[in-house]
């Protein structure tokens, strides 16, 4: 018996690491995660600054300028992206929040027009505001990066910079 057992050692011990090897993928059950690209874009007539805010230091965390017709990067800039999973608008909007922006501003030639703050929620279409999750769209792009699904787009229209 104990001959017959180190006879079949190797094998036992071949199969016990392919299985190790390919278990962790076998039996892997975590779908791969879903990122996203983040962007304002500018519908309006004229050009728009946005300014990113923590209104309790008044610390400006992020700014950019939005030309008429185009969209921008506004947290993660220079194309970064977010880990978004099955609800993308939400954790981008929690992420505002946990990058202490709780104020975003909109000026027109250095004139402020528009001011949103928290609270963050779910506000129905009427209300455009970043920190609305109805106010957000996800568009689907084709994969020009392996693990990119998609960008979550908030639109800036004439009726918010009257």
């Amino acid at each position: 018996m104990k001959n017959k057992l180190i006879m079949r050692l190797p094998i036992i011990l071949i199969g016990l690491s392919l299985f190790l090897l390919t278990g962790c993928i076998l039996f892997n059950i975590d779908p791969g995660s879903k990122y996203y690209l983040e962007k304002y874009r500018n519908s309006s007539s004229k050009e728009v600054t946005i300014v990113m805010k923590n209104s309790t230091t008044s610390k400006i965390i992020r700014n950019f300028s939005i030309g008429q017709g185009k969209e921008e990067e506004g947290l993660y800039s220079e194309g970064s992206y977010f880990n978004g999973g099955d609800e993308p608008i939400i954790e981008y909007v929690s992420n505002l929040s946990y990058s202490n922006i709780n104020r975003i501003e909109v000026y027109v030639a250095d004139v402020l027009v528009k001011e949103w703050v928290t609270p963050s929620g779910n506000f129905g279409s009427e209300i455009n505001s970043p920190f609305n999750y109805d106010s957000w769209e996800v568009e689907t792009m084709k994969q020009s990066e392996k693990y990119i699904e998609g960008k979550v787009v908030f639109t800036i229209t004439d009726e918010d910079i009257e």
